[in-house]
Order: C-alpha cells, then sequence, then structure tokens
C-alpha cells in the first residue's frame, strides 16, 4: 500500500521592495517565482553581462570583482562560468514575470547604470508584463532630492495600495499616462 504524498502548502506573500543588491534581487526573484503579489525594484542590476563589462562611477575602475568576489560571488569570470552570469540576469528571465513591478532609478547613477533597469522595462514591456518604470532626472544612485524622495514615497504608498489593498489604478501607474 503507498502512502499519500504531503505537499507542503504555497505561502502567498504579499510585497516584496529591494534597492541596489536588493533590487536585483527583487527583479530575479520575481523571475523564479509568483508568490508576490506585487514587488519594487530601485536602481537594480538586471543583466549581468554588461554590469561585468561596466566602469563604477563610484570606483573608477571595472566592475569584474563586484560580480566575483562582492556581492554576486560568482566566484569566477563571465569567461570562466558564462552560464552562471546568464542564468542569474533578470532581463533574460522576463518571460517568467507575472509579478507586476514598480522600478525606479535615478538619470545620472553611477553605481547602477540606470540602462539596467531601463533594459529590464523594455524586456517586460516587449513580453506585455505588467510593469511601471519612474526615472528621477538630477539624481543618482540613492535619491538625495527631497521632492524626488517624496514622490517615490507617494509613488510607492500607492503601488502598494493599489496591489495590496485593492486600492484605485492611479493614473500614472498605466503605460502611456505620463
Amino acid at each position: 500500500m503507498f502512502a499519500p504524498i504531503t505537499l507542503p502548502l504555497l505561502i502567498y506573500y504579499p510585497g516584496l521592495i529591494g534597492h541596489s543588491f536588493g533590487g536585483y534581487e527583487t527583479d530575479f526573484i520575481i523571475t523564479q517565482t509568483d508568490r508576490f503579489a506585487t514587488a519594487i525594484a530601485g536602481a537594480a542590476w538586471t543583466d549581468l553581462v554588461s554590469t561585468y563589462l561596466y566602469i563604477g562611477g563610484n570606483y573608477l575602475k571595472p566592475d569584474f570583482w563586484r560580480a566575483e568576489y562582492d556581492q554576486l560571488r560568482v566566484g569566477k569570470s563571465l569567461f570562466e562560468d558564462t552560464e552562471s552570469y546568464l542564468r542569474n540576469s533578470s532581463v533574460l528571465q522576463a518571460a517568467n514575470v507575472h509579478t507586476p513591478l514598480l522600478a525606479w532609478t535615478g538619470a545620472e547613477d553611477r553605481h547602477v547604470n540606470y540602462y539596467q533597469s531601463i533594459e529590464f522595462y523594455l524586456a517586460l514591456r516587449r513580453l506585455g508584463k505588467t510593469h511601471t518604470m519612474l526615472i528621477y532626472p538630477g539624481d543618482g544612485h540613492a535619491l538625495m532630492d527631497g521632492s524626488n524622495q517624496k514622490d517615490l514615497t507617494q509613488r510607492t504608498e500607492e503601488w502598494f495600495g493599489h496591489y495590496l489593498e485593492n486600492e484605485p489604478l492611479q493614473p500614472w501607474m498605466v503605460a502611456g499616462s505620463h
């Protein structure tokens, strides 16, 4: 006689938010699971190949070390373990995203090039995914302008309000509305 198989319950989480490496993690997590109702990612790496070959403005040297030994800890160069870089690039996993995403970046970000956010935005838009991106002119990796900080705080509250508490969809959340 066979024993019944007991499967663990799928745990559903409301929202996910991250910035910088946490933004990378947020974007990557939503390519791997549908457990989150919504997500917000700020200043995120999305393409580890172009990130690897980027010169970081904060350190003024190639970012190889960041991928190999810092936060990503791949442990090998892009050329020694290309598959790891491809497999862990959110932009290449964009077809798996079903979670509504709000992304934001500063247009002057020299720590994580703001084109990383734009790449993921364009991939998700091309795939017809629910995604809104905010670009803050004049700000960098962290928002220092008080009006931008206030704007992002308000939009974060509205985004989570809509996707977590059924509050009305705001006009800025609709593609082409601004």
